[in-house]
């Protein structure tokens, strides 16, 4: 239904529809063999969401402008979409008008967030940038080792302490980043990280 919708809603502007696809897997393929300059990304499909295919496209250095289309996105989605550079985001609950301003905005260059996500967004992203500026240099260590995979006693290893204390150092961490699990530390590490 939302496919059908989108098409109708293009049909008369200066975009075309040059495919598309119901699962995360046949969209990957189609942009593989399609090109597209924009590619409008359901966040919940079948067959990896939204956020995985984005994942793979950004490994594999794709170049594509990513709009993402979502019913919702919690505040680790929202964040995770930034960090792999996504172009915009438009909730399907918005006016039909505000997926077409995103794709002006997004083939001109710029990006845009459905203006209800906007705000969430900016105070997320201050509140990680002021968390990051108080990053004592062992913890941005720490955090680097999370993003290379190591597990903790190959950490404590690597640092000369415990096991122990390098769970304890991780949850102050997860506490001052406002993070819950080591997945997404290392999903943010490059956020995190960049701010000194």
């Amino acid at each position: 239904m939302i496919r059908a919708a989108i098409e109708v809603l293009l049909r008369d502007t200066g975009y075309e529809v040059v495919g598309m696809a119901g699962t995360g897997e046949a969209a990957l393929g189609e942009i593989q063999r399609l090109r597209p300059d924009l590619l409008l990304l359901d966040l919940q499909m079948p067959g990896g969401n939204g956020l995985e295919v984005l994942r793979q496209l950004r490994a594999e250095k794709s170049t594509v402008g990513v709009i993402l289309l979502t019913a919702a996105v919690d505040d680790t989605e929202l964040l995770e979409a930034k960090a792999l550079k996504v172009r915009g985001i438009v909730l399907k609950n918005s006016d039909p008008a505000y997926l077409l301003e995103c794709l002006d905005s997004v083939s001109a260059g710029r990006m845009w967030i459905d203006p209800e996500l906007a705000k969430r967004s900016r105070k997320l992203s201050s509140s990680a940038n002021h968390a990051t500026l108080q990053l004592a240099p062992r913890e941005r260590q720490l955090i680097a080792f999370v993003r290379k995979g190591l597990r903790n006693r190959e950490i404590g290893e690597q640092l000369g302490v415990t096991e122990g204390t390098v769970k304890a150092y991780l949850h102050a961490i997860y506490e001052k980043l406002g993070v819950t699990n080591r997945t997404e530390l290392a999903i943010r590490a490059d956020e995190f990280l960049a701010g000194g």
